[in-house]
């Protein structure tokens, strides 16, 4: 536990064998530094915003949010949020905000944690997280419903492991908004 790291990144201890002869322990970080992180405050980046419905009358929107209800900046002290319209949404909407590309490809799973303000007028809204393969599009595991029914006063984090179809892929992760 707290095992400092040398400039390269690498952390070593040396301690006696718990046990004679030869044997194998197994060591795992817990809290590790984050995979992929974005506060977005340089912009969108390689982020994609998609419309999935014929009127368009909403769309992920990247800046400071302006809504009726919900906050008035990005979690935590950034300025910045992906929001539907940067506040109130239309009706009939179906839109997706795809990350950036992730490579699992040396992992054999992960944790998605994100900040999310639910302001919902609560008449049959739905949100999902997806997981994608970047080459093909193909959906990788099953679908995680975010529930709905909450309108919420200040950011909540949201924790979804990635599904077991994910370790060894390169895959990006698609919000889905309904």
């Amino acid at each position: 536990q707290d095992i400092p790291a040398d400039p390269s990144g690498r952390a070593s201890i040396v301690f006696a064998a718990p046990f004679p002869g030869e044997g194998f322990i197994k060591i795992r970080e817990e809290n590790g530094p984050p995979l992929f992180a974005d506060d977005f405050e340089s912009g969108a980046g390689e982020w994609e915003a998609v419309v999935n419905d014929e009127e368009g009358n909403s769309q992920w929107e990247l800046g400071t949010p302006v809504g009726t209800n919900g906050p008035d900046g990005g979690s935590g002290e950034s300025a910045s949020a992906w929001s539907t319209n940067l506040g109130n949404y239309g009706p009939n909407s179906d839109i997706s905000l795809f990350s950036p590309a992730i490579d699992m490809t040396n992992l054999p799973g992960a944790q998605l944690t994100f900040q999310a303000w639910r302001d919902t007028d609560l008449f049959g809204e739905s949100a999902s997280v997806r997981f994608r393969k970047v080459d093909d599009n193909t959906l990788l595991g099953a679908e995680e419903a975010i529930d709905m029914s909450s309108f919420d006063q200040a950011y909540q984090e949201i924790s979804i492991p990635f599904p077991v179809e994910a370790a060894g892929e390169i895959l990006r992760i698609e919000f889905n908004f309904a």
